[in-house]
């Protein structure tokens, strides 16, 4: 590399479409971020809402709006994206950036920063540890507790650090009313509504969840260990909660004088996955490189011998080259080994226990720390007698162990079992590795059947409506689809899809139906008789026993009401935007592909300037939540109508409901996972 010429980094970012570009350009060249802001390259995606986002694409940062909303603090379930910033020409990172190393790596596995003035109204604690779970990163079991300890330190580090109030002792009506009326101007000043709280988490190599809580407050003095259990009732600004996160966690410190306070989680590191696990699978480029043919030979794989000896090795090479394993690779000490190990990627290790420089205990140790190199299997050979010294060899992660002077059938034999199953095991990761970008490619195909956020968000503006929809498959592919169908200038059609079954199977199905659905352009039919329609020609190509629920239903702005057909879809809830107020529709009816000349009964509802409709899949309220129970009928109106009351503007209504229940269901849901959202609004004057 020539000088003046380093080598730059490249970032993707994920850009709210209502900031400023003023703002974006000063935070990009800011050291906010990086530490170099000069060596670094950005390629930034602008959107309205995160659902505007490719599920597929991973982002380096996203910006948030100034004001960050729930909507947006959603994004943290649905992007793959590890550092989420707050992005105002207000806030000052100061000795918290910056926040991305700038070669890339990943200090943290998730992090959050935004101003007091945002988080304040926000469940940023929960929202923080839905993500996490929802990347693998805690275990569902412990979900609860660590929310827990995550909001106590969060509300301590955001209100006595930097909202710096004081909340201790009794407080009287007058008092409360009085702190109420201070937060609120401290909120709206730049000096403490303006700082920063950060939010960080990452994995510890025993399997420990790190959290820190991070201000930029006038801190606190930490309580020493010995009498950290007498802090609360202390009247003091620190200590809210302390005793309670300190029961919770496996260990709480402090630093930054006070002002960051790390949680430490202890968590089996068994149900602990990576977040490539979730978003991202990469081959390693060195493990894959060789074609199948290779794959299947053992005579092809590469075998490193490393022996202080040479004797020895040629000994072992000898024997091995009899049986036709010609692609040796040599080491002569235990350093050497650990060199050629990260040059070749052998396939098998012969190593020798007692070696100069680094003896193979420690070269075990060290292959077995980096998990490159987990499954290689390393055939140990040793003159010792005492059984401690064998013991500990396979302590340290040897795999198989012979005995000098070496047998050559045994030498022979052992390396080829251990070959043979090294190399069925990188057979079965490369037939993994098709299957999965397979069903990728699969996944993608059936995503693009959904509308696009810009394609609905703009038919519903040409109806006078505001449409939100949230769709996530589950850990298999599905048979979930939704969509629109535009009829004339006033009338809108719209259907929601639900096959029965997993796998490529409902998949298919789904893509069937699909074609049936937009290869009949009779869509201004009463819905009823378009059932009909769709079910006697579904019939003949699906399978016995594979059927689909569906609603077909049109939205007439001009006569203001809602004519629709059920086939066994669930219920959809029609309700009041202002009030809301809202009941459950009729959704009975036969499923599709059932029975052949099925009918299907067309209902009718008045749908005004002031009503919304829910349609949704049964994941909704088939999916056993946080306590136990589903999501019963009574819940869902109770959300609807406290999610309507509380919004205080024009709300994307699917996407709240989707947030709140995706803090509540597990990280891998079972089934697709569907929901749309049509509210009316002013009728546009075209119509």
């Amino acid at each position: 590399m020539t000088a003046g010429k380093e080598s730059r980094t490249a970032h993707s970012v994920a850009i709210a479409q209502s900031l400023a570009q003023s703002d974006i350009d000063a935070l990009l060249a800011s050291s906010a971020l990086w530490d170099a802001p000069d060596r670094v390259s950005v390629k930034s995606v602008t959107g309205q809402t995160p659902e505007d986002f490719s599920h597929n694409r991973r982002f380096s940062v996203c910006f948030l709006p100034s004001g960050v909303g729930r909507e947006w603090l959603g994004g943290l379930t649905r992007l793959d994206c590890d550092t989420f910033v707050e992005c105002s020409s207000e806030i000052d990172f100061a000795d918290l950036a910056p926040l991305i190393p700038t070669n890339g790596g990943r200090s943290h596995a998730l992090s959050v920063c935004m101003s007091t003035r945002s988080a304040y109204h926000l469940p940023v604690a929960r929202k923080f540890v839905t993500a996490l779970r929802h990347r693998g990163l805690i275990a569902e079991k412990i979900a609860a507790t660590v929310e827990m300890a995550v909001q106590e330190a969060f509300a301590n580090s955001l209100i006595h650090g930097n909202l710096e109030l004081d909340t201790s002792g009794h407080l009287s009506m007058d008092s409360f009313t009085e702190l109420g009326e201070e937060t609120k101007r401290r909120l709206a000043s730049s000096k403490h509504g303006a700082r920063v709280i950060l939010l960080t988490a990452r994995r510890k190599k025993n399997g420990h969840i790190v959290i820190t809580v991070n201000d930029q407050g006038n801190g606190f003095t930490p309580p020493s260990d010995s009498c950290s259990t007498a802090v609360a009732g202390r009247k003091t600004t620190f200590g809210r909660g302390l005793p309670l996160i300190k029961s919770l966690c496996h260990s709480v410190s402090f630093s930054r004088s006070g002002r960051s306070i790390e949680l430490q989680f202890d968590q089996d590191k068994a149900d602990l996955l990576t977040t490539s696990d979730i978003f991202v699978s990469e081959l390693d480029g060195n493990k894959d490189q060789a074609p199948d043919t290779d794959i299947r030979n053992p005579q092809n794989a590469t075998i490193l011998i490393a022996d202080d000896t040479m004797l020895s090795r040629e000994i072992i090479a000898s024997y091995l080259r009899s049986d036709g394993f010609t692609n040796l690779v040599f080491a002569k000490d235990g350093e050497d080994a650990l060199d050629q190990v990260k040059i070749h990627n052998p396939d098998l290790i012969i190593l020798d226990i007692i070696m100069p420089k680094l003896d193979g205990y420690g070269v075990c140790k060290a292959i077995r720390a980096n998990p490159d190199y987990a499954e290689t299997p390393i055939i140990a050979q040793t003159a010792l007698e005492e059984n401690e010294g064998r013991t500990r060899i396979f302590d340290d992660g040897a795999t198989d162990l012979i005995l000098k002077p070496l047998n050559k059938a045994e030498l022979i034999a052992r390396t080829r079992i251990h070959l043979e199953n090294r190399l069925l095991v990188k057979q079965l990761q490369a037939y993994q590795e098709r299957t999965r970008s397979e069903l990728t490619m699969a996944r993608d195909m059936q995503e693009n059947l959904n509308p696009t956020p810009e394609n609905y968000r703009g038919t519903g503006i040409d109806y006078g409506l505001r449409i939100s929809a949230t769709f996530q498959m589950s850990s298999e592919l599905g048979g979930d689809m939704w969509g629109l169908m535009p009829i004339d200038e006033h009338r809108l059609g719209v259907y929601i899809v639900d096959f029965a079954g997993h796998g490529l199977g409902a998949a298919l199905n789904t893509f069937r139906l699909h074609s049936l659905i937009w290869s009949d352009q009779l869509h201004d039919r009463e819905p009823g008789e378009y059932l009909e329609n769709l079910n006697r020609h579904l019939k003949g190509l699906l399978p016995i026993g594979q059927y689909a629920t569906m609603l077909y239903g049109i939205i007439d702005r001009v006569e203001s009401k809602f004519t629709y057909a059920s086939a066994a879809c669930t219920s959809p809830v029609l309700g009041n935007s202002l009030t809301g107020q809202a009941r459950y529709l009729d959704g009975s009816g036969v499923p599709l592909g059932v029975v052949r000349n099925a009918r299907y009964e067309t209902r009718e509802v008045p749908f005004t300037g002031a009503n919304f409709l829910l349609l949704y899949s049964d994941a909704l309220i088939e999916t056993t939540l946080d306590d136990g129970q589903f999501l019963s009928e009574e819940k869902l109106l109770s959300m609807l109508r406290e999610t309507i009351i509380e919004s205080k503007s024009e709300i994307d209504l699917a996407a709240q409901i989707a947030d709140q229940f995706m803090d509540r269901a597990p990280a891998q849901l079972a089934d697709d996972f569907t929901i749309v959202s049509l509210q009316s609004t002013p009728i546009p004057c075209a119509i």
